[in-house]
């Protein structure tokens, strides 16, 4: 861990933290790691999940305004970490619907609640770097957006709603603009895990060409980024993107993870089409977050897809 880290058993010892979006992938790993400090952990989900019993649970939707404004008038959070998203990437219009009223209205809800609680020392909020579209990489926070799905648009909308509030308002609002998290516990609707458990189990996996590149972060990477930018007052008000900095060919890692497992001739490459807008050239600078937070990603590629893989074999019985 990095030296700031060791001060977050002391930041958060008996500290109220809330999060939303808890049950996901990210959220599961931050819940997982904020236990660590003795800090009190309360949740925001549609549904009951099976957290440990010491986390206290709100089961409301993050769409219910005067639901989520009770929620944290009843809990006077100290800390927030708001990660509940819509997060398919449908390019239809029923998708614009659904990526506004859950990741914008939501956001909106979360933000106006928080606003009106002294309470609140820090919100730090995700978005993506999928919201620089078919810009030229690296990527940085000072480019204009160009999101590509109504998710990606979305997310662009609660970014420039971040800053906003930070400037109207004095809201300690961090944005967080994280590449492509991966690791143990990702839904296998995500490509890494797809891919992976489709060769455990010797199915044939159809893909594109993989020429397009993509910049992957480890989950604990991810993690220790949002937990530097909530103890961060130089963070609030900032865009601050989370990633490797390093591209990487999608066939590469096909290549690579096919010689872990010990499977080849599974994956079709150019089996399936590109995807309308697809983003060919994808990662990010990364100046901001060691400037501010003083962070960087610690798990290689290698070490992380060791790890990812081991998960997945342990899951499936391998």
């Amino acid at each position: 861990m990095m030296e700031s880290m060791d001060n977050s058993e002391i930041v958060f010892r008996d500290k109220r933290v809330l999060i939303t979006g808890a049950s996901g992938f990210i959220g599961r790993h931050l819940l997982h790691q904020l236990r660590t400090y003795s800090c009190h952990i309360a949740t925001i989900s549609r549904n009951n999940n099976d957290y440990p019993r010491d986390v206290r649970q709100y089961i409301v939707d993050i769409k219910d305004t005067h639901a989520i404004r009770q929620c944290i008038e009843s809990y006077q959070p100290e800390y927030i970490f708001h990660l509940a998203a819509y997060k398919e990437r449908n390019e239809n219009i029923q998708a614009f619907y659904s990526s506004i009223e859950t990741n914008l209205i939501g956001t909106l809800n979360v933000f106006s609640a928080a606003n009106d609680e002294n309470s609140v020392k820090s919100i730090v909020t995700l978005g993506t770097a999928e919201e620089y579209g078919n810009t030229i990489p690296p990527f940085t926070e000072k480019f204009r957006e160009c999101p590509v799905t109504p998710y990606s648009f979305s997310k662009v909308c609660v970014s420039h709603m971040g800053e906003l509030f930070s400037d109207l308002y004095d809201l300690p609002v961090t944005i967080i603009r994280p590449t492509l998290a991966y690791g143990p516990g990702q839904g296998t609707d995500m490509f890494l895990p797809s891919l992976i458990t489709s060769l455990l189990e010797n199915k044939p996996f159809e893909m594109t060409l993989g020429e397009q590149t993509r910049d992957f972060v480890y989950v604990t990477d991810l993690v220790e980024a949002l937990i530097l930018a909530s103890q961060n007052t130089k963070a609030h008000g900032q865009i601050i993107n989370i990633g490797s900095g390093i591209p990487i060919k999608l066939a590469d890692i096909v290549e690579e993870i096919e010689d872990m497992i010990g499977k080849k001739g599974l994956v079709n490459l150019g089996g399936k089409p590109y995807r309308n807008n697809e983003i060919m050239g994808y990662y990010v600078e990364l100046k901001k977050a060691e400037d501010i937070l003083g962070w960087k990603a610690k798990t290689s590629i290698e070490e992380g897809l060791k790890e990812t893989i081991a998960y997945y074999r342990g899951v499936k019985g391998l």
